[in-house]
């Protein structure tokens, strides 16, 4: 490689289609936050997403969710479409590291665009609706 040489990154945009895609969990975070019912935690899962015709930007989707999961919660809800119900009720009174169990995984990711304030936004704000595991591609024609 030529020592002027030089790759310009990708430049990254939530500003996603909606549809579904092929996506890979990027990171797992909680942070505190201050709700109506005292001080609580959320949950952010950020995805790497592959959409079609975007190869040339790095294009990412969040969930945010209150970090629960107990049964019938937002969070234990959206995860089961991935983990599957059964795996929150094999790992019942166990504890789980969800980063080191997410982080890393290939998934399909339902996109869809939740309303916004146009005055503020020149885009509406892309929603990671749900998480399914991957579905295999369809064989390319002319391959067996």
């Amino acid at each position: 490689m030529n020592t002027t040489e030089i790759e310009i990154p990708k430049e990254p945009t939530f500003k996603l289609p909606q549809g579904r895609f092929r996506a890979r969990i990027q990171s797992f975070r909680t942070k505190p936050v201050e709700t109506s019912r005292g001080s609580g935690r959320n949950a952010t899962i950020l995805f790497d997403v592959q959409v079609p015709g975007m190869e040339r930007y790095e294009c990412l989707a969040r969930r945010v969710a209150p970090y629960d999961l107990r049964k019938g919660s937002e969070l234990r809800r959206f995860l089961a479409g991935l983990l599957t119900e059964k795996f929150f009720i094999e790992r019942a009174s166990q504890r789980i590291d969800l980063e080191r169990e997410l982080v890393g995984r290939d998934c399909d990711v339902e996109l869809e665009h939740a309303t916004y304030d146009s005055d503020r936004y020149d885009h509406p704000l892309v929603v990671v609706q749900a998480i399914h595991p991957m579905t295999p591609l369809p064989p390319k024609k002319g391959t067996p």
